[in-house]
């Protein structure tokens, strides 16, 4: 039996793993050391503190035993902050339990009348919860049947063959912030497969400023090669240092519009940065190939009064754009008809591309959203109209907090289990 065996949503019979996930390999760690060895153990005491007042032994009177957490009689927790990882007063069959501050306790204020934004919801101490704000619970998923994998990560992946990189990668990453006129969000997300597999992300994401340049990318290691979390970790950073050393004459193209100077730049410094990811591969013995990765990045002046922006990638993926309410894929003509991005053949970093595909994005508008994303959301969200709907509410009404982000991007979608990395740039409204 699995341990997640019990975490089904109620009416859905267990349904058996894929049959592609590899089994679990041994953990290459020898964990049968003492953790005593360093003299860490039990039997290390600390030695008395000569200036310690004596104290008067009273006899041990053995008390009751009680399984289960040890929580200090009268203890409740209270909020914390608005998103779904916020703790919250526990509720009760009759609604959410009313607990009476305990005497001396501080308060959070009520807002003043004004304060609290349009549409937004003040929760008991005073808390504002933004217009997006749902009570926590299971990640949600779309459509009549729920995905088979479980709704969490499990067993911990460590990588065979001693790759300590790939064994340290965390499950989950979110980011964020502000530069000029827009508002960053991003998260990358350890697929269910490779969480089902034990396997580690082989996604990754970027945020970064060079100067008055706003750097932010998405990679997706190709799933089929050993290495692929190494090359795409390394060309996020490869990346970096290639635009940094180019900041201020890319910020000039994006200032006068020059789409052809900056396609001709981008993709040099692209080639360069495979050059250079292959060679870091070459160094640890490895084959280029096995460090195969997309590569998707945007670039943003700080200057609210440059409206362009620029996009170069090499590989699948999605560049997508909420307007108004409704979706638009800006790769559309360049994929063809249908706007699918995938295809039998992938372009790849470092070798296998034949170049890098850049332009400029001419008519951003105040209000939009601008999403960056790999293939594992692409995907879904391109083809199934009820994730567009979700998505849409939740990023069209208010920009999220990171936590409320995260959380959504987590919407499962059935037979979608690939890892999900996402940027989305919210242009500042009028």
């Amino acid at each position: 039996m699995n341990a997640y065996d019990n975490q089904l949503p109620a009416g859905h019979a267990q349904e058996p793993g894929p049959e592609h996930a590899p089994s679990r390999k041994e953990d290459p760690i020898d964990l049968a050391a003492s953790v005593y060895e360093h003299g860490w153990g039990p039997e290390t005491t600390a030695p008395a503190r000569a200036d310690a007042p004596a104290q008067a032994s009273r006899p041990v009177v053995p008390g009751p035993v009680v399984s289960g957490p040890v929580v200090p009689e009268g203890f409740l927790p209270r909020p914390i902050g608005p998103g779904p990882s916020a703790v919250r007063e526990p509720h009760g069959a009759d609604g959410p339990a009313v607990v009476a501050p305990a005497a001396g306790a501080v308060t959070a204020p009520v807002p003043p009348a004004g304060a609290v934004p349009t549409g937004a919801a003040t929760a008991p101490g005073g808390v504002v919860r933004p217009p997006s704000f749902r009570e926590p619970g299971p990640l949600d998923h779309i459509g009549r049947k729920a995905p088979a994998y479980p709704a969490e990560p499990t067993d911990i992946p460590a990588v065979p063959g001693g790759d300590l990189f790939g064994a340290l990668l965390p499950d989950t990453v979110v980011d964020g912030g502000r530069f000029g006129p827009v508002t960053v969000r991003a998260a990358s997300v350890r697929g269910d497969g490779h969480r089902y597999a034990a396997e580690c992300r082989q996604d990754a994401v970027l945020v970064v400023r060079t100067g008055e340049l706003l750097l932010v990318a998405v990679a997706d290691g190709v799933g089929s090669q050993s290495h692929s979390h190494h090359g795409s970790h390394g060309i996020l950073r490869m990346l970096t240092r290639q635009v940094a050393q180019k900041a201020e004459t890319l910020l000039a193209f994006l200032r006068s519009g020059a789409e052809l100077d900056f396609a001709s730049l981008t993709s040099r410094l692209i080639a360069e940065a495979a050059d250079q990811l292959a060679e870091e591969a070459r160094k640890e013995g490895r084959p280029p190939k096995s460090y195969s990765t997309t590569l998707r990045a945007l670039l943003v002046p700080a200057d609210p009064a440059v409206p362009f922006r620029g996009f170069v990638s090499v590989g699948d993926g999605g560049l997508l754009r909420l307007r108004g309410g409704g979706w638009q894929n800006l790769e559309a003509a360049e994929a063809g008809e249908g706007g699918a991005l995938i295809s039998t053949r992938t372009d790849c970093l470092p070798e296998a591309y034949e170049h890098a595909r850049a332009r400029l994005i001419t008519d951003t508008r105040p209000g939009d959203l601008l999403v960056l994303c790999t293939d594992g959301l692409a995907l879904p969200l391109l083809k199934e109209p009820e994730l567009q709907g979700w998505l849409g509410e939740r990023w069209g009404s208010a920009v999220p907090g990171l936590a409320e982000f995260l959380w959504q991007t987590q919407v499962r979608v059935r037979s979608y289990d690939d890892d999900r990395s996402v940027v989305c740039l919210w242009e500042a409204a009028p």
